[in-house]
């Protein structure tokens, strides 16, 4: 097997996050904007209430309404982007934005800290919760791709998923039978390191065989490798099976995997047991 991501993943991975970051970047600026102006001016806002309703024709009573639709779009963006740790930030930022309105309110004299002191520790809560929260998820993706085991010494290094098949026993307290119904199973590991080829048999996902992922050892334990996955992670989505005459009627797409597999056993990547185990699931049999 090749040791480099397939490009077709790579590419969905560098669109998901050309995408992602600009729209979070700009939803983060836009939401804290109107978060933090909102909570600056509040107390400057002549409100009109009788029969227990309140109304204003200040344009200004929206800001703070928008800023939070705003911060939603974020937390949506963000947690798409990088998951746990990305909720946790945006969670964070608009309270964050309207302490810091507060805080302007109180310098410039339009309030005093009395008159918020009950919202201040609440939405002083939220943002603490939203910290932890990015906290935790930032150690699990540390955890997950491989790069908190670089920061102890280990090495990352490009790798590809070969031969999937059922679990080999239990994964902890989740039977076989339960983390096959889930999407897991057996893999092998395949990299290459100071010019030496590895395969590795490791616990996986079905859905990271067709995505770049990599093998994270220490520099004299190569064997005892483990998958680190790549921080934004985009699967394909799944495909209904064809049969031969209809994939190769819709582009001739089983003819070129054959191809494709022929190349990879020509260049030594493949054995021929793994070769025609390939093609074999290839046709369909």
């Amino acid at each position: 097997m090749p040791t480099s991501p397939p490009p077709d993943a790579r590419s969905r991975a560098a669109r998901r996050v050309a995408t992602l970051l600009p729209v979070s970047a700009v939803l983060a600026v836009a939401a804290w904007w109107f978060i933090e102006e909102g909570t600056r001016v509040g107390h400057l806002i002549a409100w009109s209430c009788w029969g227990g309703e309140c109304s204003t024709n200040d344009a200004r009573a929206v800001l703070p309404i928008v800023g939070i639709f705003l911060n939603i779009g974020l937390l949506v963006a963000l947690t798409a982007l990088a998951r746990a740790f990305g909720f946790g930030l945006a969670v964070m930022t608009g309270p964050l934005a309207a302490l810091r309105g507060w805080s302007e309110a109180v310098a410039e004299g339009t309030t005093t800290p009395a008159a918020i002191g009950v919202e201040q520790r609440i939405v002083a809560a939220v943002a603490a919760l939203g910290a932890l929260v990015a906290l935790l998820g930032l150690f699990s993706e540390l955890k997950t791709t491989g790069y908190g085991a670089v920061l102890t010494g280990a090495k990352r290094v490009p790798a590809t998923l070969a031969d999937f098949g059922a679990a080999e026993g239990d994964y902890g307290r989740v039977s076989a039978n339960d983390a096959a119904a889930l999407g897991f199973g057996t893999a092998t590991l395949v990299f290459t390191d100071n010019g030496r080829y590895h395969r590795v048999k490791v616990r996986a996902r079905e859905q990271w065989v067709d995505t770049p992922v990599y093998a994270v050892f220490r520099e004299t334990r190569p064997e005892r490798a483990r998958i680190g996955l790549p921080w934004t992670r985009s699967y394909p989505a799944p495909e209904k099976p064809e049969s031969g005459a209809a994939a190769v009627g819709s582009g001739g797409s089983i003819v070129s995997e054959l191809e494709r597999l022929t190349a990879l056993r020509s260049q030594g990547h493949l054995t021929q047991e793994e070769f025609e185990a390939a093609k074999r699931r290839l046709l369909g049999n």
